[in-house]
């Protein structure tokens, strides 16, 4: 019930931008199927320790609840299979140079897709 609503607004929103590209943010493009009006997908990998524990921090729940939750979703190896550019954020990675990458080619795409 939610998602089609949310899906509605993303559009609607996105169209109204004047930037050269939008971003639009979400953990379940993929199960939600917003992922079909998409054009480029970014994924962000994190390896699996390192969600839990943040997940733990975040909202305080047992590793056990966390992983039930994860195994209700998508693999992480699947959903990063189906991305454009997946961004690594492991600790290891610099997400700002992986991120200034990424602008720079998608300003190429979108100066490109206006010839």
């Amino acid at each position: 019930m939610v998602h089609p609503a949310v899906i509605a607004y993303g559009k609607a929103w996105s169209l109204r931008q004047t930037t050269p590209y939008v971003i639009k943010e979400s953990a379940l493009f993929f199960e939600s199927g917003s992922f079909r009006d998409i054009d480029f997908m970014i994924g962000v990998s994190v390896p699996e320790n390192i969600r839990i524990a943040r997940v733990k921090q975040r909202d305080g729940l047992s590793e056990e609840a966390i992983k039930a939750r994860m195994k209700q979703q998508m693999a992480e190896q699947e959903k990063m299979s189906r991305c454009d550019v997946v961004i690594l954020n492991d600790g290891h990675h610099s997400l700002i140079k992986q991120v200034q990458s990424l602008h720079q080619k998608l300003l190429a795409q979108a100066t490109a897709g206006k010839d």
